[in-house]
């Protein structure tokens, strides 16, 4: 397996208008009952019909803003980023992934007036979209395994990125265990997500599905790249593609984290176990013939889970639009 690792305006009859958290009459403009009654008069396949809203909000992003925001983002991180790891190793790459990934997209939805729930795909998952997103992801990682094999015939694996990689993934204490699943698979799964499944899908949705989600893997693929990693770019866009197509027919970020947790999380138990990472985990081997069609089945089952999972209302990830 390759490693792949609101501006709203107040009404002062309502306490809190912006939220209505604490504000429950019906006739309240800004009440739950009265936001959902206003959503379910919009369920629609309508990509700009509102959601559920907090107040007065802007439509989604338009593609060119959350473009711009991304290669903003992209650059401060390959900058910024690489300068917190000089001066602070490990602990510079948790903070850069924190600081350069997740506080701009907070600043974002914060001064943008974009709804946040929308934009970003806040929609608490349904079970069968949970469990189909779990099987989805266990079945995508042998076929990633496959592509970053045949893609070594053509970009050879370099003995010193390959045995550096091995370094930072593998963990002989508990300790360090526990620190990797943070470095590593927690906060990667929360802030590159909110980044590329959260403000770069929501503002693509204007695009025809196919085109929306491929160009979601492209970019995330691109977005890990470095002169010494260009052999992880072809995985890591697969996996983003995957992920990407889970979220949007969730409609639900949570998913897509919880899918990048996953496969980071198994990267760096079985790079920890000798025995399973010289099975499991080079990238210059075959997967087993065993594991690919497993991996095939599992993939074909989680897709039609997804594609059982009820669509989101308001026409936020409507499988018609855009087609």
């Amino acid at each position: 397996m390759p490693y792949t690792a609101t501006h709203a305006g107040v009404r002062p009859p309502c306490t809190r208008a912006q939220s209505g958290f604490f504000t429950t009459p019906a006739d309240c403009p800004d009440s739950p009952a009265s936001m959902i009654r206003s959503t379910e008069e919009y369920d629609t396949e309508d990509s700009q019909a509102p959601s559920l809203t907090y107040g007065r909000v802007r439509p989604d992003p338009e593609p060119h803003v959350v473009g711009a925001f991304v290669a903003l983002v992209a650059v401060l991180y390959f900058f910024g980023g690489m300068q917190l790891q000089v001066l602070f190793g490990e602990a510079g790459l948790l903070a850069a992934e924190w600081l350069l990934l997740l506080v701009p997209v907070a600043i974002l939805v914060a001064y943008s007036g974009f709804d946040p729930g929308r934009t970003l795909s806040l929609r608490m998952p349904t079970l069968v979209g949970v469990v189909g997103g779990v099987v989805l992801i266990a079945g995508a990682a042998p076929l990633v395994w496959l592509v970053g094999w045949l893609q070594a015939f053509v970009l050879p694996v370099p003995r010193e990125l390959l045995e550096g990689l091995e370094e930072l993934i593998t963990a002989d204490t508990p300790s360090r265990m526990l620190w990797l699943l943070l470095l590593l698979a927690f906060t990667p799964a929360v802030c590159e997500e909110i980044v590329f499944r959260g403000v770069l899908l929501g503002g693509t949705r204007r695009l025809a599905p196919w085109r929306m989600i491929l160009l979601n893997g492209v970019v995330f693929g691109a977005f890990h790249l470095s002169f010494e990693t260009v052999i992880r770019f072809l995985p890591t866009a697969t996996l983003g593609v995957v992920i990407a197509w889970a979220v949007w027919r969730t409609g639900s970020i949570w998913v897509g984290m919880l899918m990048h947790f996953l496969n980071n999380a198994t990267i760096i138990f079985l790079a920890s176990a000798p025995s399973l990472r010289e099975a499991f985990l080079d990238p210059r081997a075959p997967p087993p013939l065993w594991l690919v069609p497993l991996g095939a089945i599992l993939l074909a089952v989680g897709a039609r889970l997804l594609l059982r999972n009820p669509p989101p209302i308001g026409g936020q990830t409507n499988p018609t639009e855009g087609s």
